[in-house]
């Protein structure tokens, strides 16, 4: 391990014993704002570039030159329009270059962006919109960009919608005064498990937190950084364009829809491009791996030059991961490379990781144990009780964590409980929402709404406070039901959800499984196998089988299942029709 490494880890450690120690690189400077970054960037005697991929695969290389000098263009056409240094703008535009470019318009000015997802369409139930129009007036109405292909706006006033092409970019722009803790950008929350909340983020913020990952991934010229994950999500924007940024390397940008339609083209970036850091969440590991059976490995791919593959953003199936590396082993990937992490927009992004170039940590522990007693104790893997776990790693070194029980009181190391966090990455909070500030915080640790546990130094996630299932007095986390129920012929990961609620009549929680792609003439003999899998391995009765389509499982813009959505529908009576019941078998 590098001297570089084994400094961050030592730190760490010393983290999750409450102290801290201030390691920081030589491009952090606590003065630093994004518009610096940008300045620093241009300056370079390297040639770098942002290259945007597209469909087709091509390659278009922009210098960080001429994102500046297009920047101070957009800059110039905000002022025109009347804003000012502090004014908020929304951002959800189609391409990742119109993305990056206005982000940084609104950067060079002061202005205060957030980026979305942005609507194809304005017709029909369209989640974007809906998260679009709360955005909106959560804001007070700023103005819009989008991209010119989108000729409706729905009920989104047409003077405040507007495209780059519609900028009067004329003339200079005030150069606004800026300072760290002025707020730089705000990161609105996925909605997993809510609706979303305004995160908000200053330039210190930013820099500790991209420092830290700079530390932790050892990343510096020559690096070269590959993306396929949408900018409106963090891991996208902080992690794959911002932080190469911050650390003037290289950096490559796949269009998210297009890496949905053919993961192909994420594959070949990183072997033509010799993309040393990447990442993907378990959904996308997953499309990698139905794609890579509907198509054969290209012989000439080539990934050893990957020193990190992140893996977050969402629940880690040691499955999917392990099939992925193998399947990418064949064509140079190194097991090592793998980097399983945890983080969240309210701590900029990244919280922990797996040492750089160190084997994933996996570890069975006693699932009873840990559900009933919170104690996680190791069994052997092919113990009938066992759940393996992948760990995280350990906590990057501007990051404090701790784990406590119900009542906030430390709990031992090897034992589950809620995560709390503080450190200089950390939101003062959401965007006009106080009350909902004042409960993310316990003093001036935040409260993650995780699950997790310390054991043998490395952090383990175990589920989300909120998709806990209460059963006979037992705690259930909705994935791991979900990871044991893809086991059953014909329900596939992402197919499926779990989750629960009281039957006012009796009192007793209920059980429900959502599951798509289940033909009808099936559903019975399915939910009778799922039934007796979950009964016989985890002591669970499930009570209830919907069946849904696939696109009705609501999910995040990173792939988180939004299981509560489909608990509304299912509490306001739209799946009546399609229910099956245990008294039906």
């Amino acid at each position: 391990m590098a001297v570089t490494q084994l400094i961050r880890y030592f730190a760490a450690q010393l983290n999750n014993e409450g102290f801290s120690m201030p390691v920081k690189s030589e491009y952090y400077q606590p003065e630093l704002t994004l518009p610096d970054l940008l300045n620093r960037a241009v300056n370079s005697p390297n040639n770098l570039f942002i290259g945007y991929i597209d469909e087709d695969g091509a390659l278009k290389c922009q210098p960080y030159r001429d994102l500046s000098d297009q920047a101070k263009l957009i800059a110039a056409g905000l002022s025109r329009l009347g804003l000012k240094q502090g004014d908020k703008v929304i951002i959800a535009t189609r391409y990742n270059q119109e993305t990056v470019e206005l982000l940084w318009g609104c950067f060079l000015m002061g202005i205060v962006p957030t980026i979305l997802q942005p609507p194809m369409t304005f017709s029909g139930y369209n989640p974007s919109v809906v998260k679009l129009m709360d955005v909106y007036h959560q804001m007070e109405e700023p103005f819009v960009f989008m991209s010119p292909e989108v000729q409706d706006s729905g009920d989104l006033p047409a003077a405040k919608v507007l495209h780059r092409g519609q900028l009067d970019c004329t003339g200079g722009f005030p150069i606004p005064h800026l300072e760290a803790d002025d707020l730089a950008f705000i990161q609105f929350s996925s909605g997993s498990t809510g609706n979303p909340k305004g995160i908000m983020l200053s330039h210190g913020n930013l820099m500790v937190n991209m420092d830290a990952i700079r530390i932790g991934l050892d990343l510096h010229y020559p690096d070269h950084v590959g993306n396929w994950m949408p900018l409106f999500h963090d891991m996208g924007l902080i992690g794959y364009h911002l932080t190469p940024l911050y650390c003037v390397t290289f950096q490559y940008q796949v269009e998210t829809i297009d890496f949905i339609m053919k993961p192909g083209l994420w594959l070949n970036m990183m072997s033509r491009q010799k993309i040393t850091i990447s990442g993907c969440t378990n959904f996308g590991l997953a499309l990698v791996l139905r794609y890579l059976k509907r198509s054969k490995p290209n012989p000439d791919w080539d990934f050893s030059a990957m020193k990190a593959l992140l893996n977050g953003a969402e629940p880690i199936s040691v499955k999917i991961m392990q099939d992925f590396t193998d399947a990418l082993g064949l064509s140079g990937f190194r097991p090592e490379a793998m980097m399983p992490v945890y983080g969240m927009a309210e701590v900029t992004l990244a919280i922990s990781f797996t040492p750089l170039m160190n084997p994933s940590v996996l570890t069975a522990f006693d699932a009873t144990l840990l559900d009933r007693e919170n104690r996680a104790r190791p069994v052997d893997p092919s113990d009938p009780s066992a759940r393996i776990l992948s760990e995280v790693g350990v906590a990057l070194n501007d990051i404090d964590i701790r784990i406590m029980d119900e009542r906030d009181l430390p709990v031992t190391d090897g034992y589950s409980g809620h995560i709390q966090l503080r450190g200089g990455g950390i939101t003062k909070g959401y965007y006009n929402k106080p009350d909902a500030t004042a409960a993310a915080f316990c003093g001036d640790w935040l409260r993650t709404g995780d699950i997790g546990f310390f054991y043998d130094g490395h952090l383990y996630i175990s589920g989300r406070h909120k998709d806990i299932i209460f059963k006979n007095g037992r705690n259930y986390f909705a994935n791991d039901l979900e990871t044991m129920a893809c086991s059953v012929e014909g329900i596939s990961y992402g197919k499926v959800c779990f989750a629960a609620n009281t039957d006012r009549a009796t009192g007793y929680d209920r059980v429900i499984a959502f599951v798509a792609g289940v033909p009808d003439q099936k559903a019975i003999a399915t939910f009778h196998q799922m039934r007796g899998l979950l009964r016989s391995n985890l002591g669970i009765t499930v009570d209830e089988l919907v069946l849904i389509k696939s696109n009705e499982i609501p999910k995040t813009s990173s792939g988180k299942l939004q299981r509560y959505k489909l608990m509304q529908r299912y509490l306001a009576g739209e799946f009546e029709n399609r229910r099956i019941t245990a008294d039906t078998l």
